[in-house]
Formats: structure tokens, C-alpha cells, sequence
């Protein structure tokens, strides 16, 4: 333990540099909370990105109250880049090694300071579509901003773009809201992604890398273009694949917007697909990574040819066994932390607890409602359509001589029927939202090889373009349990071609 008597623990405390307030921020950051006994808030003055002034005032032990004291100290001049590479270490080197029952206050310092930068680039980047972003940094031809998660596959797509000589820093988006953390019980460790954790091991990850590591707070763009589609998808009766969203719109929508903004001209992340630039016509083309099982390019045929120039998925030519093993021996022991999930942001899965939670009102107004089969005749009742999905089983409280599954839901008449397993395949459906990767279709009717979710395999169809957002799918072969609300996708070989959300069977 430190020996409060004869250390620096003593005199930053006593005659503590920089207590107080800045008048009129440029931006404001919290750490810790009073239920926790240490709270830490920091208000800083910054001018062309270096904190000219900061100031603190902390409730707490001596401890908090000199480590707040000392990071001021080390904050004041410098460029946000480089204070985000302060740690708990640089504390401890000037005020001696705290004890084990006092670490958390290092933990509490640094995420104060952590948040004030966050909050600096918040004020330069409103969510806000009636205001123009401003640019934090000057655009750099060299600069990569990584979207890191604290995953191995992020983690590792930052170390090939360092190895590869660009200027890097770490991004990880803070997208969960609030009430939607405390109301739906994601306090535990790495129950999704983006977690508090997961941007902890980020954060660590990219001191181990050396590089700066930027947290942004991106919750009401979440909110607004994920969390709330998801929601109201299930209510009109489809199941839809949030990822896909996700994508379009925050990884590489806003997210990407922001990097831009903080001088990146690319951004990089650890999806396992191939980007590369065609020479015959100048368009970038969206492939198959190498390693077949982990290829993710499904969740890439909303993406556009400006969002296609800007990224880059360096994955995409390793296999992912040797990508974790190269992992394990560079950032050993690397943070444990789960696969990414199809709905990242839903508890285990069970959306029942996020649709109530948002739609509390209208769920109490959706009774019980009738089990049909396809016949029409009445087997039993369930509990609401919003809480089935098509290809279902289970739950289903019925009994009959076969296995029977969700084949409809009708949201209107608040009805679900059912069918025996061979009556879930159909070959025709209708897709909206058609978009191709190159701009335009191959043509006005195409062969290519469908995917109607994520994790299915490819079937040969024909493809008939009927409008700009629509499309008739026909396939070879019937296909089990066509899902309004899931993404059918176009492939030509390796090749992504485009896709379009599923809207009804026909």
C-alpha cells in the first residue's frame, strides 16, 4: 500500500492543481457514480483538438481525489489522439502503486476522461439531419479508423492494417441506450455486443497496439435505425435480420461518417468477406472470404459503391484458425468473448422482453388469438403473433400426429397457421429494397444463386427485376420456411450481386 504519509498521494491531495470548472466546455466527461463511493467529472476547454484547460471535481478518498488532480495535469496540452492513450499506468508511476481495494478509482479516472473526449467529438457530430458535421481532423489519405469490438477478428484487422503501415486508431461505437441496458438485463459481461467490456477490451487492445482508441456514442442512431425497425417488424409480423441495418446505416453509415470526420479516409473491420476493385469497369465487387464457414458477406448487400471504396475487411483472405491463433500468441491472453450473435443486441436471443418493453401499450391490446391450419380449421389458440416466427415448433402448445411448424402469420387478424414440415416450402417470393452492389441488375431477368437467411445454403433461381425496389424470386427447387423480414441475397459464383428484403411468398 501506498504510504499516504510520505507520497505524491498526499500532495495532490492537499493542494490539488486544477479542482474546479471550466466555464462554457467544449465538452464535459463522468466516471464512477456516488452509489460507488467515486465520482469523477471532468470539464475541459479544447481548442484545435488540444485540451488547453481542464479542470476536475471529484467525490471520494484521497486517492480519487489525487489521481483526478494528476490526470489533469497530464491531459492539459495534449491533442485528444494522445490523451486517449493515458492509462491507470501513468498514474501510478507518479503517485506510487495503489492498492488492490483502491485500483477501481484508476478505472473511474481514466473512463472520465474517456467520456469527455467522447463527448468532444458528440458536440462536433450532432445526430442531428438538419446539421452539418464538422471536421475534427483534416482528411488523411493514410488514416484508418478500425471499428474494434474487443474481439479477436477486430482486434486482429487492426494489427494487419498497423503491419500494412497506415496511420490507425481504434473506433467502437456505445449504441445500447440506457433504459434499454437496465430494463432488459444486459448488465452482465458480454451478453452482447458493445458491451462495457467489450469496449474496456477494446480500449486495451489498442494500447497493446499502440494506436489511439476512440469511443462514440451512437445510441440514438441506434435506437432510431435498428432497435426500433427490429421492433416494428415483429409487430407487422416478419422476422428481420438487424445486422443487415446495422450495417447500411451505423457501421458503415454514421460510423463511417465520423471517422471521416476525425481526418480517416478508410475504415477497416473484422468481417470476413473480400473487397476488391474491378479492372474492366472501375466498381468495387463484394467476394466470399476464404474461409467458406465464416464468411460473412451476406450482411454486405446493402452497401454501396462509396461505402465499398472507404472499407476495408482484411479478413477476408485468412482463415479464422489461424487468425485466432495468430491472436493468441500477439495479444495473449486476449479477453474471453462470445461469437457474434444474428441479433448482437437481444438478450440469449429472446426479443419477447424487447417488444414488450417498447411496445407496452399496444401489446396489451393483442389477446389470444387463433391457431389455424392450412385448411382453415381452428387448433388451438396462442398467446400473440408477435411472439412466433415462420418455420417455428416449438411453443406451439398443440397436438398432432406429425410435427407441425408456423407457416403464416397474420398480423391483422391476429392469426398463425401452421403446417406439416412439407408444407413449409414454397419456390416463388416476392423481395423490396432491391439493391445491387454494382448499381444496377445484370439484367432485367438473371440466374443467380439465392440465400434467404443468413446461415442457409445457396439454391440456383431466376431472378426477374420488375422495378427499381422490387424483384420476383423464382427457385429451382422449393425452398423450407421463406421468412418475410429476412434478406435474400444474390450471389454469382464467389461474387455478391445484391439482394432485397424478403416481403411476401407468392
Amino acid at each position: 500500500m501506498a504510504d499516504y504519509e510520505n507520497s505524491k498521494i498526499k500532495e495532490y491531495f492537499t493542494h490539488p492543481k486544477n479542482a474546479g470548472e471550466v466555464k462554457s466546455p467544449s465538452a464535459v466527461g463522468q466516471g464512477g457514480s456516488v452509489q460507488c463511493r467515486n465520482l469523477v467529472r471532468l470539464s475541459a476547454r479544447i481548442e484545435k483538438n488540444i485540451i488547453k484547460e481542464i479542470k476536475f471535481k471529484a467525490f471520494g478518498c484521497n486517492y480519487t481525489i489525487a489521481s483526478a488532480s494528476y490526470l489533469s495535469t497530464l491531459a492539459e496540452g495534449k491533442d485528444i489522439f494522445r490523451a486517449t492513450l493515458l492509462t491507470e499506468k501513468d498514474i501510478e508511476n507518479e503517485l506510487g502503486s495503489f492498492p488492490e481495494e483502491k485500483k477501481e478509482v484508476l478505472k473511474v479516472i481514466i473512463s472520465a476522461l474517456q467520456n469527455l473526449i467522447t463527448d468532444y467529438i458528440s458536440r462536433k457530430f450532432k445526430q442531428d439531419p438538419e446539421y452539418t458535421p464538422q471536421n475534427i481532423y483534416e482528411p488523411d489519405p493514410r488514416r484508418v479508423a478500425v471499428a474494434m469490438s474487443g474481439g479477436i477478428d477486430s482486434s486482429m484487422a487492426a494489427k494487419i492494417i498497423l503491419d500494412e503501415g497506415w496511420n490507425v486508431f481504434g473506433i467502437t461505437m456505445k449504441f445500447l441506450p440506457e433504459e434499454f441496458l437496465r430494463d432488459t438485463g444486459f448488465r452482465g459481461v458480454h451478453k452482447t455486443c458493445c458491451s462495457p467490456q467489450d469496449i474496456e477490451n477494446a480500449r486495451k487492445i489498442s494500447l497493446k497496439l499502440g494506436i489511439p482508441h476512440i469511443v462514440v456514442d451512437l445510441k440514438e442512431s441506434f435506437r432510431e435505425k435498428v432497435i426500433e425497425p427490429f421492433c416494428l417488424s415483429y409487430m407487422e409480423g416478419k422476422t428481420p435480420n438487424p445486422c443487415i441495418e446495422c450495417n447500411k446505416y451505423i457501421k458503415f453509415g454514421v460510423l463511417l461518417e465520423i471517422a471521416k470526420r476525425l481526418g480517416a479516409s478508410f475504415i477497416a473491420t473484422g468481417h470476413y468477406c473480400r473487397i476488391e476493385k474491378k479492372d474492366s469497369n472501375s466498381l468495387y465487387e463484394v467476394k466470399k472470404a476464404i474461409d467458406r464457414e465464416k464468411d460473412q458477406s451476406y450482411v454486405f448487400w446493402k452497401m454501396n459503391q462509396e461505402q465499398l471504396s472507404q472499407t476495408k475487411t482484411p479478413l477476408g483472405y485468412l482463415l479464422k484458425q489461424d487468425v485466432k491463433r495468430k491472436a493468441q500468441e500477439i495479444f495473449h491472453p486476449i479477453p474471453p468473448r462470445r461469437e457474434s450473435q444474428e441479433i448482437c443486441f437481444v438478450s440469449d436471443k429472446n426479443y419477447h422482453s424487447l417488444l414488450l418493453q417498447r411496445f407496452k401499450e399496444i401489446f396489451e391490446h393483442i389477446k389470444e388469438g387463433k391457431i389455424l391450419n392450412t385448411k382453415g380449421e381452428v387448433l388451438g389458440t396462442h398467446r400473440g403473433y408477435p411472439f412466433y416466427t415462420i418455420g417455428q415448433r416449438k411453443g406451439l402448445g398443440i397436438t398432432h400426429t406429425k410435427p407441425l411448424y408456423v407457416k403464416e402469420i397474420v398480423p391483422d387478424k391476429n392469426i398463425i397457421v401452421v403446417g406439416e414440415e412439407e408444407e413449409l416450402f414454397e419456390k416463388k417470393l416476392i423481395v423490396n429494397e432491391l439493391n445491387f452492389i454494382a448499381g444496377y441488375p445484370p439484367g432485367k431477368t438473371f440466374r443467380a444463386s439465392v440465400k434467404i437467411r443468413y446461415k442457409s445454403n445457396e439454391s440456383p433461381a431466376t431472378i426477374e427485376v420488375i422495378n427499381d425496389t422490387t424483384a420476383l424470386i423464382t427457385f429451382d427447387e422449393p425452398q423450407r420456411a421463406i421468412t418475410p423480414g429476412q434478406s435474400a441475397v444474390f450471389y454469382m459464383g464467389d461474387n455478391l450481386i445484391g439482394g432485397g428484403v424478403i416481403a411476401k411468398i407468392t
